[in-house]
């Protein structure tokens, strides 16, 4: 018998990052660009290197979670806390979500979302929202009972 995307998911270990462990990020962060046909320039410094140092110094404001599972990272998340209470819709954003290993994107992905929302619901929050660039698989969707809105998209250009 096939085991279920639940049963799967409860195979992979979620954890926060702590700040100590930026280039484990950055590493994870530049593994996802490559399994998404994506080359970053090259450095100095290096892609994991500036991305560790970026995220390092805004880690409060975008906390990170690792996947793991029989001893190998199989995924990343990060999220945006609002930085101002009352200002936008404030509440978190889920802006990266890569799946990068076995049991697979759906098990990995559905980890990892129920690690991010329990954490957030921990903390208070009502909802986390999900970037437009974060695609989250339909079992996924329908797993974490997640509410799907239709959203306009909008881009105000900096030189009209």
């Amino acid at each position: 018998m096939c085991p279920s995307l639940g049963e799967e998911a409860a195979r992979v270990r979620v954890r926060r990052l702590g700040g100590d462990e930026a280039i484990l990020l950055g590493a994870l962060h530049l593994q996802s660009l490559r399994a998404d046909g994506t080359e970053p320039a090259p450095g100095p410094p290096s892609h994991v290197q500036a991305f560790a140092q970026a995220w390092q110094e805004r880690s409060q404001d975008l906390p990170a979670w690792v996947a793991e599972c029989d001893d190998k990272h199989v995924g990343m998340a990060i999220c945006r806390v609002p930085a101002l209470p009352q200002v936008g819709r404030g509440v978190p954003e889920l802006v990266v979500l890569a799946p990068l290993g076995a049991p697979g994107p759906e098990p990995v992905t559905l980890a990892m979302v129920r690690a991010v929302v329990t954490w957030f619901g921990r903390g208070g929050y009502p909802t986390v929202d999900v970037s437009p660039q974060v695609v989250l698989p339909p079992a996924v969707l329908d797993a974490a009972r997640a509410d799907v809105l239709g959203r306009r998209q909008v881009s105000l250009p900096t030189r009209p």
